[in-house]
């Protein structure tokens, strides 16, 4: 017995179905482009919007995060712990969604800072405590400019969000090139 079916190649179905869309990757290029633009031209709207989509999340988070703690699947320390880093995200939520743009700046920037100053403190644990390890040099200088960055933005809160705007923007322009570049080349390769 013969088949005429044959077998397909599962990267040539991808390349093909992507090739297929390549105008959506196009489009998403073109908007991520504009994001980037917008948040240059009017950094102050960014930032509030950046300000309130957090508080948004904190809130969602934190109502997640009290009904785990109130599931009868955790243990009682857990269920504490849930509970309160829930109460905290909803209180902290509202704080973002209530405040007016000079505390919300100060806030993000605050918890901007406070990431970067800890993940800075971890990459220098782990570049210091990993000797022998390949990319040791850049783990420890990335702990170094985490925690400067972190420093400065909690130090200069609203010089902070000033230039966290003006990085992210210009990461989305170049996100959006990249991803306009790479839509014509998912089209090349699925024309192929």
């Amino acid at each position: 017995m013969s088949s005429d079916v044959q077998a397909s190649d599962p990267l040539t179905d991808t390349v093909d179905s992507i090739g297929k869309s390549w105008l959506l990757v196009l489009l998403l290029g073109v908007l991520t482009i504009g994001a980037g633009i917008a948040a240059l031209n009017h950094p102050v709207s960014a930032y509030h919007t950046i300000a309130v989509l957090f508080g948004v999340w904190l809130i969602v988070s934190g109502v997640v995060s009290i009904i785990r703690g109130l599931g009868s699947h955790i243990d009682g320390g857990s269920r504490v712990l849930l509970v309160i880093s829930g109460g905290i995200s909803l209180y902290l939520g509202s704080l973002f969604l209530h405040a007016s743009i000079a505390e919300k700046v100060a806030l993000l920037s605050l918890y901007i800072g406070i990431v970067f100053l800890f993940r800075g403190i971890v990459d220098l644990v782990a570049g210091f405590g990993g000797k022998g390890q390949p990319g040791r040099g850049w783990t420890i200088f990335m702990g170094f400019v985490g925690m400067g960055a972190g420093l400065y933005m909690i130090n200069h809160p609203f010089a902070g969000a000033a230039t966290w705007i003006t990085v992210m923007s210009w990461f989305l322009i170049i996100l959006g090139t990249m991803e306009i570049v790479g839509a014509f080349q998912v089209r090349s390769a699925a024309k192929h």
